[in-house]
């Protein structure tokens, strides 16, 4: 089965006062389909900076990522996002959302970029997966961390991408909310067959998936 994402190589250093500071050091690092992967480590070891790599978000310095079968090092930023499109979902910590959209909005938005018909339709059904059917038209300052954090899941579940990047989705939730986060996030990726790539902290949600890759000092060795 080909890997649905792959680094070779991978180096990102950046220029500091004290002189070059890489954070990414000849990182290779591949998911196949369907597959749950861990990123996990201390602060600074380089995890969130190696999720932006992969989504295609930052530059690497050296190396390479394919993303979908498609290099790219060799994509125009308006081809990388047209790539992720439909394609890839993001969960970040801090949710995220478009404060001026209610949580339907914030779900039918993204339905709409990837081209998905029937896009309202479409966002009603994973919100209320989410258990958010009675809070379509709350708006994020309206909700809870928790209840915000389940709309970022409904959005980037509700294409059915092929890939999913995950960066600490539960830091900033407490420990139940946290728990129904992770809980949702695990059941949404099994009916959909997406393949995760989550950074966190927590050993314990690190453990629900199927391998654990720990990064230290730019470095990842797996598990």
């Amino acid at each position: 089965m080909d890997p649905i994402v792959v680094a070779n190589k991978l180096t990102r250093q950046v220029n500091a006062p004290d002189g070059v500071l890489r954070i990414l050091d000849n990182v290779d690092f591949s998911v196949i389909p369907g597959e749950a992967v861990a990123v996990t480590g201390a602060s600074g070891s380089g995890k969130s900076t190696l999720l932006g790599l992969l989504a295609g978000f930052d530059v690497p310095t050296r190396g390479s990522v394919h993303l979908l079968g498609q290099d790219l090092g060799t994509l125009s930023e308006d081809a990388k996002a047209a790539l992720r499109a439909g394609n890839v979902g993001f969960v970040f910590q801090s949710f995220h959302l478009l404060p001026s959209l209610t949580a339907l909005e914030n779900v039918v938005l993204a339905l709409e970029l990837a081209g998905v018909v029937q896009a309202e339709e479409r966002a009603r059904e994973i919100l209320d997966e989410v258990g958010l059917a009675h809070r379509l038209r709350h708006f994020p300052r309206q909700l809870s961390g928790g209840e915000q954090q389940r709309v970022a899941l409904a959005r980037a579940f509700a294409v059915s991408p092929q890939i999913l990047f995950a960066d600490e989705p539960t830091g900033n939730l407490e420990q139940e909310s946290g728990r129904q986060v992770a809980d949702m996030l695990f059941n949404l990726r099994r009916d959909t067959g997406t393949a995760l790539v989550l950074v966190t902290h927590d050993e314990t949600l690190a453990t629900r998936c199927d391998r654990v890759c720990r990064m230290s000092n730019g470095w990842v060795a797996p598990s």
